[in-house]
């Protein structure tokens, strides 16, 4: 069955010998295996003490020891949330199918190494998984780093941090800049890297960070706030990116989890106690059940701000090379089954745009559930690429690479009309595509794909591929890097490049308007 087969991994499908090796780390001496291509892999490495009991909700605490620790089995995920009228579908596609998921905890900060096995001062990858802030996790097969690391001569980190209520609580009981607590997570584990990847033969100047959907949100959030001395010279997001937002919190789902746990003291800290009692079961079953809201960001003007475009354009943030950019089809899971365009707008768009004007926006689309998947795509992946794109532009960075990717493939297709969907681009990335249902055309532009990206990752100012140039806004350049169209995966073809801003009509037109605004 394909759904069960999409992300199955079998990049380890021959077995091979390996040896024990050891890397003295603040967390120990880690002792991990090398393969016989010379790749050294440590995995289930704690960088922070166990958030848990006393620790629940509170800033993580990071992990020394001198011991030798056991590194060669992934570490649990952290507690996951599925939205329950969706938790099927979410689950098969996207917590590890063709195998068990995971183990989950609370007590999830983890990360995992692949290092090639020769010389020194190699560039470095930090991997930060998607999955709405709500799930995702490092332990994923999908996300192994043995092709990474065997072909591309690169380093790859990937971390666990804590999500939903665990990681992202919107709790009027904390502190506000106590709330992202994911994103305070993210940042221990890059502080880990910049510690520890010259003992794997890293060097902590060359470190670049890219993610995926919420993984590539939590980049742009880095690159935002990390105004002085970043952890990282460059940054690579894929289908995800900050925009404008409103300052006021929300506290309605965690109010709403406190009362449906039991814990009905005002919010204060005698809340806060009782919450830290309830069972990680407990909170578990409310959270994955009915009535549980989505638990999200708030803004604390310290991990994540308001207006992170005008933060670009006045220069308040890494001033590093950035490559971005969003999947053809992104938006087709996120609305399967939805083919009302004025319920949808009333809820995604609160009725702020008339039906008319957004059907004027998508001439060529006669079908409502084909114009509600380009809508979702434009307004949650591709406009967001388009305003950063031109903000970091604007602002002066030169070493800035658009995309969008339109690979379809056979084995991909696991809905109807699935087309170039949301995350499927990181099988080919990672080179963990299902061995026994690949296709030849897969393979080569798993191979050139991934060299794109580690070309990037050595050397951020260069281009990408001999085709890949620096994005340069507006109607009158060619430099948007259609990736994979047309069946095109050679190194010589899989860039097109296509007018700068041909894909940007709907966003330009009223899309970016929702987007971009001054709180």
């Amino acid at each position: 069955m394909k759904l069960a087969l999409i992300f199955l991994s079998l990049a380890s499908a021959v077995l091979c010998q390996s040896k024990s090796v050891a890397v003295l780390t603040t967390s120990g001496v880690l002792e991990g295996v090398q393969d016989n291509n010379g790749v050294r892999s440590f995995k289930g490495i704690r960088y922070g003490v166990s958030p848990t009991g006393e620790l629940r909700w509170e800033p993580p605490v990071p992990f020394f020891s001198a011991r030798r620790q056991n590194a060669t089995t992934l570490g649990p995920s952290c507690v996951q949330q599925f939205a329950f009228a969706v938790a099927a579908i979410e689950q098969a596609l996207f917590n590890n199918p063709g195998g068990p998921p995971p183990p989950e905890s609370e007590d999830c900060l983890f990360l995992n190494v692949w290092a090639p096995g020769s010389g020194g001062k190699k560039p470095v990858v930090v991997w930060i998984h998607g999955g709405s802030l709500a799930f995702g996790t490092a332990s994923l097969p999908a996300y192994d780093g043995t092709s990474i690391a065997t072909n591309q001569d690169v380093i790859i980190v990937t971390i666990n941090y804590r999500t939903n209520v665990f990681g992202f609580p919107g709790s009027p009981d904390l502190p506000i800049k106590g709330n992202n607590l994911g994103f305070l997570d993210q940042e221990l584990a890059l502080k880990w890297v910049q510690l520890n990847i010259a003992n794997f033969g890293g060097d902590p100047k060359k470190v670049t960070i890219m993610g995926q959907s919420a993984g590539s949100s939590s980049v742009s959030a880095a690159v935002v706030r990390s105004v002085s001395n970043p952890p990282f010279r460059a940054a690579i997001m894929l289908s995800g990116a900050l925009t404008s937002r409103s300052p006021a919190p929300s506290f309605t789902s965690f109010n709403a989890l406190a009362t449906g746990v039991n814990c009905t003291q005002a919010p204060g800290p005698k809340r806060l106690q009782c919450l830290k009692n309830v069972p990680t079961a407990a909170i578990k079953a409310y959270i994955d059940g009915p009535t549980s809201g989505s638990f999200s960001t708030v803004v604390d003007n310290s991990t994540i701000f308001d207006d992170p475009l005008e933060r670009i354009r006045t220069k308040q943030t890494a001033r590093v090379p950035v490559l971005l950019g969003n999947m053809q089809d992104d938006g087709d899971f996120f609305t399967l089954g939805q083919t009302n365009l004025t319920a949808f707008l009333q809820t995604f768009a609160g009725g702020a745009v008339p039906v008319a004007i957004v059907r004027a926006l998508y001439p060529g689309l006669s079908d409502d559930s084909r114009i509600i998947a380009e809508v979702f795509k434009d307004v949650a992946f591709l406009c967001p690429a388009g305003l950063w794109s031109n903000a970091l532009v604007g602002s002066g960075i030169s070493s800035v690479f658009r995309y969008t990717y339109g690979a379809v493939f056979p084995d991909l297709q696991v809905f109807p009309n699935a087309g170039a969907w949301h995350g499927t681009e990181l099988l080919e990335l990672f080179g963990t595509y299902n061995r026994s249902t690949v296709t030849p055309a897969e393979v080569t532009l798993s191979q050139t794909w991934q060299t794109a990206f580690a070309n990037f990752i050595k050397n951020p100012n260069a281009d990408p591929s001999p085709e890949w140039v620096k994005y340069v806004p507006g109607n009158t350049t060619k430099t948007l890097a259609r990736i994979a169209y047309n069946g095109n995966v050679d190194t010589n073809n899989f860039v097109e490049l296509a007018e700068s801003d041909s894909i940007d009509g709907p966003c330009a037109a009223v899309w970016n308007k929702l987007l971009d605004f001054r709180p």
